[in-house]
């Protein structure tokens, strides 16, 4: 059922639908996001602002809002023909490139030891009139950044804001971060120095868990000899810290859960 309400707690879920009459409008905070949305009579109008950090955990939806919708935006977005009746939705996803991320200080993962890492990684956004998405964005914007072995051979993702880190309570609960449970297995017969690692995010579904927290299924790479690349086993489901969870969004790409990646050498930055 859509809701209509104002919310302000880190334990809210920012998405699903919500009714939002005409003539009104409606604000979500969503970490360094507000995301404003008019219903007009004809149209409907979208403004994006980003007046917070992108570390920021504030979590605010007020549907309707009575603070006055912003007058002099200019990256103001305006859709006309939505059937009467439509409702709008937000949706999460992940980002339509692999995300690269650093761990919080670089370390070697020795011959035949493995090691599980806590990614987190930024949210998109796909916002719905009815049944039709209308818009897609990041919550907030990531640098572009260059993985492979030369500029010909590698592949363009997006470099993450995350320091990679060990234990999961040292992870920040923010709204619009997603954590990937990532192991690492070094079967090769030498030391496995980790600066960077690439997770190809479009092949993983989104989980919530029972406090709205997001998640992707556990991943395993095992590296053998070939430096570069690795074989990825995405699990069947989410993973086992993520209690009372719940699909929310598909990959991007869908395939199998079996795949290899250029995981681990970036040469070009």
């Amino acid at each position: 059922m859509p809701e209509t309400s104002t919310t302000r707690t880190s334990t809210a879920a920012w998405w699903g639908r919500r009714t939002l009459p005409a003539g009104q409008h409606g604000r979500w905070s969503i970490g360094p996001l507000d995301l404003w949305l008019q219903h007009g009579e004809q149209e409907w109008q979208l403004v994006l602002e980003r007046p917070r950090e992108s570390a920021d955990a504030t979590l605010a939806i007020d549907v309707p809002c009575s603070d006055a919708f912003p007058a002099s935006a200019m990256d103001r977005l305006r859709f006309a023909g939505s059937p009467a009746g439509s409702e709008p939705e937000l949706r999460v996803a992940l980002a339509d490139r692999a995300m690269v991320s650093r761990p919080q200080d670089p370390f070697y993962v020795p011959s035949q030891g493995e090691v599980t890492l806590y990614l987190s990684t930024p949210a998109w956004v796909q916002l719905y009139l009815g049944s039709a998405r209308v818009q897609e964005f990041p919550v907030y914007t990531p640098s572009d950044t260059w993985f492979g072995p030369s500029t010909v051979n590698g592949e363009l993702c997006y470099a993450t804001r995350t320091q990679a880190r060990l234990d999961i309570a040292d992870v920040p609960v923010r709204p619009h971060r997603v954590v990937t449970p990532l192991t690492i297995a070094n079967r090769a017969d030498d030391a496995l120095f980790l600066e960077r690692v690439n997770l190809p995010v479009p092949r993983l579904p989104i989980y919530a868990d029972e406090h709205h927290r997001l998640w992707t299924p556990a991943v395993r790479m095992e590296r053998e000899e070939d430096r570069e690349m690795a074989e990825m086993e995405i699990d069947s489901g989410p993973p086992g810290l993520a209690v009372g969870a719940r699909r929310i969004a598909e990959p991007r790409e869908p395939g199998g859960r079996h795949l290899m990646v250029r995981a681990f050498s970036a040469l070009f930055q």
